[in-house]
C-alpha cells in the first residue's frame, strides 16, 4: 500500500494506490525485468473509513444502553451480539439471554431435530410475519440479580440470514419498589 502523487492536465494531488509487483521472465526461466501495475484504491479506502466510523458510532451507542441486549439464533446457546450491561449481568454466555425468555414466558421456537445443528428449524419458511410482529414484554424478578426487569423480545434476521431472537432486559427494580 503506498500513496502516489498523480499529475493529470496540470492538477497535483495525491491518491492511495496498490502497487503489484511481478518479475518477468523469459521462455527460458532467466529473469528479463519486472511488470508494476497500480490501483486507485482512494475510494474504496473512503468506503471503509466510513463504515468503520458508522459501526463504532453504533457499538457506542448499543454498549452506553442502560439496557442488557442480548441476540441469539433460535433455539441455541450462541450468543451473536451481547452489550455492556448484559455481559457484567451475565457474561458472555447464552444462559442469561434464555433464563430471561424462559422467566418471560417467551421461549423462542424450537430448532431442528438435532439440537447440535447449525441450522434453525425455522429456516426456508416464511418468517416475514414473525419479524414484523410487534415485540412481547413482561415483567420478571431475577433472584441472581436482585432485579426487577422488563423484557421485551422481538424477531429479526441476522447479518448471515438466520432467524434470531433479540432479547432487551431493563432495570424497573425502583419503580416496581415504588408501586410496591
Amino acid at each position: 500500500l503506498l500513496q502516489a502523487a498523480l499529475v493529470k492536465n496540470g492538477q497535483g494531488g495525491i491518491f492511495d494506490a496498490r502497487m503489484y509487483v511481478s518479475p518477468l521472465v523469459d521462455a527460458v526461466g532467466k529473469q528479463t525485468g519486472w511488470m508494476t501495475s497500480m490501483t486507485d484504491i482512494t475510494e474504496p479506502n473512503r468506503i471503509r473509513e466510513q463504515l468503520q466510523a458508522a459501526h463504532e458510532r453504533f457499538t457506542t451507542v448499543l454498549e452506553a444502553l442502560d439496557a442488557a441486549v442480548s441476540v441469539a439464533p433460535l433455539s441455541s446457546e450462541e450468543i451473536l451480539f451481547a452489550n455492556k450491561l448484559y455481559r457484567l449481568w451475565f457474561g458472555q454466555v447464552a444462559q442469561g439471554h434464555i433464563q430471561l425468555l424462559t422467566r418471560a414466558g417467551m421461549q423462542n421456537p424450537p430448532a431442528g431435530n438435532d439440537s447440535h445443528d447449525a441450522v434453525d428449524g425455522l429456516m426456508g419458511l416464511p418468517t416475514d410475519d414473525l419479524v414484523v410482529a410487534q415485540s412481547e414484554n413482561s415483567e420478571i424478578y431475577i433472584p441472581s440479580l436482585d432485579k426487577w426487569l422488563e423484557v421485551r423480545s422481538r424477531y429479526l434476521h441476522w447479518v448471515d440470514g438466520r432467524l434470531a431472537q433479540m432479547v432487551i432486559a431493563t432495570d424497573i427494580t425502583a419503580r416496581h419498589l415504588a408501586q410496591e
